[in-house]
């Protein structure tokens, strides 16, 4: 049986940010959340994340045993808090870190499969000045790992440790009690135990990965690098399966982000979590989409904002500096200018004139509004909720509707026009003596 066991308890002091560092998210997912989805495809028995007193009851940590340093004294410790709660049948433990976001499947396959007594990730990187521990190894296998702080001669080392390890239970049980605490530090480290392995004639392993994939965060710059890295993997992806990014390197795409093939996606564009988007859709330039459904053939943008459990059926067009918040917009249904659409439903067929607001809040209760099949709304109208208007109607330009619009019938609501002769030629001529 195995179990994986995800170390999460450090505060990120790096960050200097009151959020836990494994908390902070790429393309929308804690950093947490990418690793233990990751190592599902290990399928272990017990899941354990060692993690700080503030996170235990964190929602992220559901389906996992939660174990908690209260004291945060490094690795080791953390590791040995961890074993006192294996099930007693587990006989491999998987040991990962929780700010490794850019973990692949295909890594942990690999470690799984070795079967030595300790197996070790590592990787080949060209910049030694990189402050990743360095696994020390004689003829290709691990005897120690070497921390750079503690260690200059160790920055000579090419291959970093990626801190991902598998361990035979029994060994682990044996070794675990030899750890020491690091003077330097005041710390346990996990990484001992290479060391100590070596010592008592337990078998050890290398595994090589590739370094981009165990990027490990600790401040906003390594967090900015991983959100780059994990963008071009999610829109590679999108790519493939026949969505068009027309400057991927600008555009933003949420983790669950669903995109069907024939999309268009333009430069400067926001999809946030929960979009659902369907076959040949247009999203023009600099759109921010949160939280909706686009049906096939939908044009929208640019500078398009929609959010709040928005619904775009088939054909539909939301043009220019419109937004959309908890409507729904009917089949053929246009809003192609300067509009904002709140708590709305906008059957098929609507044609939304520019300037065109729902006003559903009175400042303290949101209010709905109901446009009927192919009524036309003129432009700078003010529908002022709720209110429900019949298929069919018009509403004329510059109204402000209050009342329901029955089918088929013109709504007109503004002050009459009035003109007064020559008004103007005498106003110009009273300012015109003043300044002469």
């Amino acid at each position: 049986m195995k179990a994986v066991i995800i170390l999460s308890a450090g505060h990120g002091k790096r960050m200097k940010s009151p959020l836990a560092k494994v908390l902070h998210k790429v393309a929308g997912k804690p950093m947490l959340q990418w690793v233990m989805d990751a190592v599902k495809v290990l399928k272990a028995d017990q899941l354990i994340v060692v993690t700080s007193p503030d996170l235990k009851n964190h929602e992220v940590l559901k389906g996992a045993d939660v174990v908690v340093q209260e004291i945060p004294l490094g690795t080791g410790d953390a590791l040995r808090l961890a074993v006192e709660k294996l099930n007693s049948a587990i006989d491999k433990v998987f040991l990962l870190c929780a700010d490794t976001p850019l973990l692949k499947f295909q890594d942990l396959k690999n470690v799984e499969f070795s079967k030595v007594d300790l197996t070790v990730v590592g990787m080949r990187i060209n910049d030694l000045s990189k402050s990743y521990g360095r696994i020390e190894c004689r003829d290709n296998y691990p005897i120690a790992i070497r921390e750079t702080k503690h260690n200059d001669t160790a920055k000579n080392i090419s291959i970093a440790n990626a801190g991902v390890y598998a361990f035979k239970a029994d060994m682990l049980k044996v070794l675990l009690p030899d750890l020491k605490i690091t003077p330097e530090s005041g710390e346990v480290y996990a990484t001992d135990l290479v060391e100590l392995a070596i010592a008592k004639k337990y078998t050890t392993e290398l595994v090589l990965a590739d370094e981009e994939n165990f990027l490990g965060v600790n401040t906003f710059i390594e967090l900015a690098q991983a959100e780059t890295i994990q963008q071009r993997r999610i829109k590679a992806q999108h790519m493939l399966n026949g969505v068009q990014f027309i400057l991927p390197e600008t555009t933003y795409v949420n983790h669950d982000a669903e995109i069907g093939a024939g999309t268009i996606i333009e430069q400067g564009v926001h999809i946030g979590e929960n979009v659902h988007i369907a076959t040949d859709v247009k999203i023009l330039g600099s759109s921010y989409l949160s939280n909706c459904t686009i049906e096939s053939g939908v044009n929208i943008g640019p500078f398009a904002h929609l959010r709040g459990n928005v619904v775009i059926e088939e054909n539909a067009s939301i043009g220019n500096f419109v937004e959309v918040k908890g409507s729904n917009i009917g089949k053929n249904a246009k809003a192609k200018h300067l509009s904002y659409i709140g708590d709305a439903t906008v059957e098929q067929g609507v044609n939304i004139g520019a300037g065109t607001i729902t006003c559903n809040y009175n400042g303290f209760e949101k209010f709905k509004t109901y446009i009927g099949k192919n009524v036309m709304v003129g432009a700078n109208s003010t529908l002022v909720a709720p209110i429900s208007i019949g298929d069919g109607a018009y509403v004329a330009a510059g109204s402000v509707i209050t009342e329901d619009v029955a089918p088929n019938n013109l709504a007109i609501s503004r002050t009459q026009q009035q003109e007064k002769n020559a008004w103007a030629s005498a106003f110009r001529a009273k300012y015109c003596k003043k300044l002469s």
